[in-house]
């Protein structure tokens, strides 16, 4: 693997703390000249303390290196108090867990081995904890290859977009590990006061804090082009960044107006997600221009049958959900071609439910025109893969042919 070990060690208590930390129920970060401490709260009333240690508290006299049995959790707790000082912190009943660790900052130089052997999380990288990204970054991995392999396993996708695994993960791990050497540093240096002006300042760690919060919940990950990632017409949804999870946003079922989270339609289950804001209906001409762009994806040469099985006007790699611009109050949804409502739950309003309070503004908040046809395309695990206009249907027949089996291939598998 690539990259260092830090020679700064941090020791790592579970406990159900007695203290008069005002703070000890909100993730806190501590930086005195003293050393560094994060708190993080956790079930049943525990707290997670992660203590900067200095070498003298950890270093085997006898061998000169770093070892466990030098230390012991009354001496993380010793450092506690000092750093925490005037606040007082015990454990109500002892120790429920321990141990430290030096932290170590590496990515391997290759997350798979002719696309059949791969390796995820901690297997190829390697960093501080204290950004919360190991397990997340792990199951982000995985999830990233999962979805992959079933398309290839269930003979849907060429065995060639498994290379994007590697080309997608380990540039986000490098970013990663380049951000962590960042906030470890960070962590380790004496904060800035009138006797170091050079210190570590408060705004320097709170914008470091703000970053960490990206890379925890994925808002970050922005994944460069690919066959799976074309940012062509970026134009057209300026918001929905391609490359970036899907927006939150709260839109209305046309059938009965209730409110529903886009995500909650977006399920982790293997389709590609194509959500198909069809603007307003309101217009005679509008509806002739949908119902021709409808006839035109369930034509014996459209995309939909391109990609169905026994010759349906449905795929199982699609799950399509129409996303338009119009009044609960005055909507009927049977307006809706059958092509795009292929269930009652999957035709949307960009409008609020009835308390006026939640959804609407979805055109707007997403760079969408409401007078044309927009394709939104959201791979398997999220991840907006596309977007384009209805006039450039060409360019979404060549982003899934790069890497989609057309069906006649399928059948025979």
């Amino acid at each position: 693997m690539d990259g260092d070990q830090t020679n700064d060690v941090w020791g790592v208590v579970d406990m159900v703390p007695d203290t008069n930390f005002p703070d000890i129920r909100h993730k806190a970060v501590i930086h005195s000249t003293n050393g560094s401490l994060m708190s993080i709260p956790r079930e049943n009333d525990k707290v997670r303390l992660y203590v900067q240690l200095s070498e003298k508290d950890v270093v085997d006299p006898g061998t000169g290196r770093v070892s466990k049995a030098t230390s012991s959790p009354e001496k993380i707790l010793e450092v506690t108090r000092k750093t925490l000082h005037p606040f007082y912190i015990s454990p109500l009943s002892g120790v429920e867990w321990w141990t430290m660790y030096l932290i170590g900052q590496r990515v391997a130089s290759r997350f798979s081995v002719e696309d059949r052997v791969f390796i995820a999380g901690d297997a190829c990288h390697t960093h501080s904890p204290k950004a919360g990204q190991g397990m997340n970054a792990s199951m982000n991995d995985t999830h990233n290859l999962a979805w992959k392999l079933v398309q290839v396993l269930r003979g849907w996708a060429y065995p060639s977009i498994l290379r994007t695994y590697e080309s997608e993960r380990r540039k986000y791990a490098i970013a990663l590990i380049d951000f962590d050497k960042r906030i470890s540093a960070l962590f380790s240096g004496k904060p800035r006061t009138s006797d170091n002006e050079d210190g570590v300042s408060h705004q320097e760690f709170l914008r470091a804090m703000e970053t960490a919060s990206g890379f925890a919940c994925g808002t970050s990950v922005h994944y460069g082009p690919s066959v799976i990632i074309n940012a062509k017409h970026q134009y057209c949804a300026e918001n929905l960044v391609v490359g970036q999870r899907m927006l939150p946003q709260v839109f209305v079922h046309a059938a009965d107006a209730r409110p529903v989270d886009i995500h909650d339609l977006l399920p982790a289950d293997m389709r590609f997600k194509i959500l198909i804001f069809l603007g307003s209906m309101e217009e005679e001409s509008r509806v002739v221009e949908i119902n021709a762009l409808a006839d035109e994806l369930s034509s014996p040469t459209g995309l939909l049958r391109k990609y169905s099985m026994g010759g349906r006007s449905s795929s199982p790699m699609f799950d399509l959900i129409t996303i338009v611009a119009g009044k609960k109050e005055k909507f009927n949804y049977l307006r809706v071609p059958m092509v795009f409502r292929p269930h009652w739950s999957k035709v949307l309003l960009d409008d609020t439910d009835i308390t006026g309070r939640k959804g609407g503004g979805a055109y707007k908040r997403f760079g969408i025109s409401s007078k044309s046809v927009t394709f939104v395309i959201v791979r398997p695990d999220g991840y907006v893969g596309m977007v384009a206009p209805a006039a450039a249907m060409g360019d979404v027949h060549k982003y899934f042919a790069s890497f989609l089996l057309p069906r006649h291939w399928v059948s025979r598998l």
